[in-house]
């Protein structure tokens, strides 16, 4: 998908609750696998800016998480919605933030130093180690490294403490 940066990032209307929402900001980011990872009330919201729907008034503003994974296409689509978000575009819920996702077992230095730049453009930045054991296995919580655990652990934390926020 080519698209430039000057055109706005799809939303798209959600008319359940979930307690967070996690968008994937290009094919195969990980936005699936993280959404099973939080468990019961995370949508998996696709690759569209995910806003409130329905009768409910006011709408709430739903909580959102970005995921990319760490490879060129990835960090490329990060730095546009990244851009996006703070130039204001990206309105009717909030972002609580970026989730990187590694794409192999060990980062180069330019990655490295692309993922900490881009962690630091939104409201907060967490890094998930590769598992290789996902490649052919159901990522599970409960068997998974301790950073994934913690990261899971601070993102369910950010969701409940902007509850009822509306940023």
């Amino acid at each position: 998908m080519d698209v430039s940066h000057d055109e706005p990032w799809p939303v798209a209307e959600v008319t359940s609750r979930p307690w967070v929402c996690v968008i994937g900001l290009h094919g195969g980011a990980g936005a699936s696998t993280l959404a099973r990872l939080l468990g019961d009330g995370a949508l998996d919201a696709g690759r569209a800016w995910p806003v409130a729907a329905g009768w409910e008034r006011p709408l709430p503003s739903l909580a959102v998480v970005a995921v990319a994974r760490t490879h060129h296409e990835g960090l490329a689509a990060a730095e546009r919605f990244a851009r996006l978000w703070a130039a204001g575009t990206l309105t009717g819920s909030h972002l609580l933030g970026l989730v990187l996702v590694d794409d192999g077992p060990r980062l180069l230095a330019a990655q490295k130093q692309t993922a900490r730049r881009l962690a630091r453009m939104t409201p907060h930045g967490w890094h998930l180690p590769w598992v290789e054991r996902w490649r052919v296995e159901p990522a599970d919580l409960s068997s998974s490294p301790l950073r994934t655990r913690q990261v899971v652990k601070n993102l369910r934390a950010q969701a409940r403490d902007t509850e009822g926020n509306d940023s």
